[in-house]
């Protein structure tokens, strides 16, 4: 029959196996965490990679499409040389038709 030694011995060996268990456990958690991060990182970078990179193509194609604007100040230049031409245009109109009528 045990005694209580023989009981106390049992019960060591056994916290000790639930101790190297537990160690193995952790180590295969920790290289199956490591696997898992790893493919997930793949399966992202396949998946986001692609259309970052067409976002960032389009991203420059508008980039380019900015840059061939005209300078917005030459706009304005342009715009008050349009309107001063406008008002020539209907001076010389009123003049071309004052002519007209007085031959």
């Amino acid at each position: 029959m045990l005694d209580e030694k023989d009981l106390q011995a049992i019960a060591q060996l056994m916290a000790q196996q639930k101790q190297e268990i537990i160690g193995e456990l952790d180590i295969k958690l920790a290289s199956q965490k490591k696997e898992i991060i790893g493919e997930v990182s793949t399966l992202m970078e396949s998946y986001f990679e692609p259309k970052f990179n067409l976002l960032a193509d389009g991203l420059a194609a508008v980039n380019e499409k900015l840059k061939a604007l005209p300078d917005p100040d030459l706009m304005d230049k342009v715009q008050e040389e349009l309107d001063l031409h406008h008002q020539l245009l209907k001076l010389h109109t009123k003049e071309i038709n004052a002519l007209k009528k007085a031959q």
